[in-house]
């Protein structure tokens, strides 16, 4: 870590940490402790302060994309599948779209580590999100979120479920804590003191925009790093939840992972150099950037979903068949992968008349079989994949 430069920070402080880690054994340097959040901005340039604009432009868009949509699934589901795949990228896991969405016909033994991580995310995810409808935006909540994360992981970080108690450090494993990038601030009082002065930053009143208030904190929260791991992950929901506390989003229907994934080194960058000099324009600018590009692509996503289901549904309609195979088409642009027991049980039906149903959506080109096997067959919308897969 530059404490040289990270040591003249006007937002943020060094402080001399030491202790004993087992590759590396016994160290003695600095860790990084950012000051709590101001209550405004009012230094920001007139570009900034447009950006903000533009940004908070883009969510409404995206907000009221999702009411006019026949169902806001058409926006939630992908912009939650590619906040799981590329959150969980930035964090070094990779899966791919095909195997997560195989992930509901199959059992935990037959999904890779990979798989399983990713599916404990979207499972935090939709949790986090159904508890932000009626319970305030805590410490506890991310805590119970950052658990969940890790529910089906052979290997728990340690202090998992809570802020943890223990120093962690950011950059190439292989380094010793002295030559890691970034060192966050240790685990203990003053670690717990940041986070509750940050979420009752977040839940202040204040005439800040929520984009801006959301990229203020961000940067605390990662900087904070208050886990023992998913601190990324959860501070990238933790966008979402905030604007879904403001108002500013109705529903989880933004996701930023896949335009910061893009950007990678710039996201990290942006972070540290804000740390160093105090900086927010540039951070905020990103920031606004990454909401302006991703908003767009989502309603794209999303009204190209709803021309799918419109016209495979009119094509089902000429043809006279109707009932349960609207609903099927309708989830298939939600979680474009079924089988036929699948649709038997979700929508108490007999196995017959489900696979009725699947060969009719065969015949129009709606979905095909992607397995190959003569049983345990698996059958995809590759339209809709290739939507999703392009958010």
């Amino acid at each position: 870590m530059d404490n040289e430069r990270l040591g003249q920070s006007p937002i943020g402080q060094i402080i001399p940490i030491q202790g004993e880690d087992a590759r590396h054994g016994k160290y003695a340097c600095f860790a990084y402790l950012p000051n709590a959040l101001p209550p405004d901005l009012e230094q920001l340039t007139t570009n900034t302060w447009a950006n903000i604009v533009r940004a908070s432009e883009s969510l409404a868009r995206l907000d009221q994309c999702s009411k006019n949509l026949p169902d806001p699934g058409l926006l939630i589901y992908p912009s939650l599948f590619r906040e799981a795949l590329d959150s969980s990228a930035l964090e070094g896991t990779h899966g791919n779209l095909t195997e997560v969405l195989e992930s509901r016909f199959t059992s935990v033994d037959e999904q890779s580590p990979e798989t399983m991580e990713i599916v404990a995310f979207i499972d935090a995810a939709k949790t986090a999100f159904a508890a932000i409808r009626h319970r305030q935006l805590s410490v506890g909540l991310l805590n119970d979120t950052q658990m969940e994360m890790f529910k089906s992981s052979k290997k728990q970080p340690q202090d998992v479920g809570a802020v943890r108690s223990h120093q962690v450090s950011i950059g190439n494993e292989s380094d010793s804590i002295e030559d890691r990038r970034f060192v966050p601030p240790p685990g203990g009082d003053q670690l717990r003191a940041g986070m509750e002065s940050l979420i009752e930053w977040i839940n202040a009143p204040s005439d800040l925009a929520p984009v801006l208030r959301a990229a203020m904190a961000h940067y605390q929260f990662e900087t904070l790093h208050p886990f023992g791991d998913g601190n990324g992950r959860v501070g990238r929901l933790l966008i979402i939840l905030q604007l879904m506390t403001y108002g500013t989003i109705g529903d989880a229907t933004v996701t930023l992972s896949p335009w910061f994934y893009k950007n990678r080194d710039r996201y990290e960058n942006e972070l540290l150099e804000l740390s160093a000099t105090g900086d927010w324009d540039s951070w905020i600018q990103f920031f606004c950037e990454a909401i302006i590009e991703q908003c767009g692509r989502l309603i794209t996503s999303a009204e190209r979903l709803a021309v799918w289901v419109t016209e495979t549904k009119d094509t089902i309609s000429r043809r006279k068949w109707s009932g349960v195979i609207n609903d099927v088409i309708t989830n298939l642009a939600e979680w474009p992968k079924v089988t036929v027991p699948w649709i038997a049980k979700k929508y108490s039906i007999n196995y017959a008349s489900a696979k009725y149903i699947v060969e009719h959506l065969i015949e129009v080109g709606a979905i095909e079989e992607v397995t190959g096997r003569s049983y345990g067959k698996v059958y995809a919308a590759s339209k809709v994949i290739e939507i999703v897969d392009e958010v």
